[in-house]
């Protein structure tokens, strides 16, 4: 019998207000209770036993196959840059140290500065070209590169049990459990799935001869 019917069944002894008083104690406690089962359930999808790990990435950048070959066509190509602007820089100040150490007609020097002028012009415009070029190719060597990692973190994942993985980020995740970190285990099975498959565009050797 629950305390509703207690309350009913004593209706000689027990007045109105008590009866109300008693009713709203009974759907509180109801309420309370609800909330508790609620608390104590996880979401949809979400168990309470799910394994979280975490991920650095800028670790698997710098120590996989894939993210040194990335960061090395990256670095060749800004060599280049590099060197192709020094050269530029050097045929600006040998034209301005001419301009200033030889004996010039007036109408030489004008030519002259005039030349100066454009080569800084177009040396300005290579600039902002080469250095639009090169974030593009940054751009999308990184979206390749997380378009292949993807995959490798989903298969770790699976053979670990993991139902949720963080980004590792200075000053935002603070990693106090390192087994929590599954970075070694990507970069190895990383390293496994590049090994096993040709980079993109290269050519299978064909068999060679057996004695």
């Amino acid at each position: 019998m629950n305390l509703v019917s207690l309350v009913r069944a004593a209706a000689m002894i027990v007045s109105l207000p008590a009866l109300v008083m008693a009713q709203a104690a009974q759907s509180d406690a109801q309420a309370a209770q609800s909330d508790a089962q609620a608390a104590s359930q996880p979401g949809d999808g979400v168990s309470l036993e799910t394994k979280i790990s975490v991920i650095d990435i800028d670790r698997i950048a710098a120590e996989s196959k894939a993210g040194q070959a990335l960061f090395n066509n990256l670095k060749d190509e800004n060599d280049k840059l590099a060197a192709e602007r020094a050269q530029r820089q050097n045929e600006i100040r040998d034209m301005e140290a001419k301009l200033t150490s030889e004996i010039l007609s007036a109408d030489a020097k004008g030519r002259l500065s005039r030349e100066i002028e454009r080569k800084r012009t177009d040396a300005q415009r290579w600039l902002e070209d080469a250095q639009r070029e090169f974030q593009e190719k940054q751009q999308q060597g990184e979206a390749e590169f997380q378009t292949r990692l993807a995959p490798v973190v989903e298969q770790v994942a699976k053979q670990h049990g993991i139902g949720l993985i963080l980004r590792a980020t200075p000053g935002l995740t603070f990693v106090l459990d390192p087994a929590l970190d599954i970075s070694l285990a990507v970069i190895e099975a990383f390293n496994q799935t590049e090994t096993a498959q040709p980079p993109s565009g290269a050519e299978a050797k064909p068999p060679q001869p057996q004695d």
